[in-house]
């Protein structure tokens, strides 16, 4: 299986979404239970010990719930698509959870991923160098700024290829748990600590 961990976003939020999708030619919106904010690409697992190592170490894991919002809406061009976005602020919890993750997953044996996931959400996708004229939609929602969500957990999903598209199936959601007690032997090493351990 292909897995990936994302930040699902509650139905106030999507419904905010909605007012972006509007009459662009060429453009494929990205469904409201499809909308996403990426964490980690974790690659393919296929055995049952890596799903179980998988899972104790995304148990383990152990952050203080934070709020976010999504804001501004951007054009990101690539070689076989662009894409239009829309941003997280603030960017500073977000990654500080993603270096927690990776921190975890390493700690467990899982390799780095080959690319790091980009903190923002994919609301359209479109051919590249295409013909729409994205300046006026761009200008009209440049300032969009949704309400705040809470972040007090993260999804384990598979992500399975349909055609150019890509479905995505819940297999598990993990609670922050703040007050996670940490068993005798172990240690859940800060950022902080971890990259002067690196360094050393």
């Amino acid at each position: 299986m292909k897995l990936s961990l994302f930040l699902t976003l509650p139905p106030t939020l999507q419904a905010e979404l909605g007012l972006l999708r509007g009459s662009l030619d060429d453009v494929h919106w990205t469904p409201a239970e499809r909308s996403l904010i990426p964490l980690q690409h974790l690659g393919r697992i296929t055995s049952r010990p890596e799903m179980e190592e998988l899972d104790m170490a995304l148990s383990r894991l152990h952050w203080e719930p934070f709020c976010l919002a999504l804001h501004q809406v951007g054009h990101q061009m690539g070689e076989t698509e662009d894409r239009l976005t829309v941003g997280v602020t603030p960017q500073q919890p977000l990654v500080a959870l993603q270096k927690r993750l990776a921190s975890a997953l390493r700690r467990a044996g899982f390799p780095p991923p080959r690319r790091p996931a980009v903190p923002e959400l994919t609301i359209g996708r479109l051919p590249p160098a295409s013909p729409t004229d994205l300046i006026p939609w761009i200008q009209r929602h440049n300032l969009f700024h949704s309400s705040s969500m809470t972040v007090d957990h993260v999804s384990l999903m598979e992500v399975i290829p349909a055609g150019n598209e890509k479905q995505y199936r819940l297999l598990e959601t993990y609670p922050a748990r703040p007050d996670l007690t940490i068993p005798d032997g172990m240690s859940f090493y800060d950022d902080d600590e971890e990259e002067e351990d690196g360094g050393a």
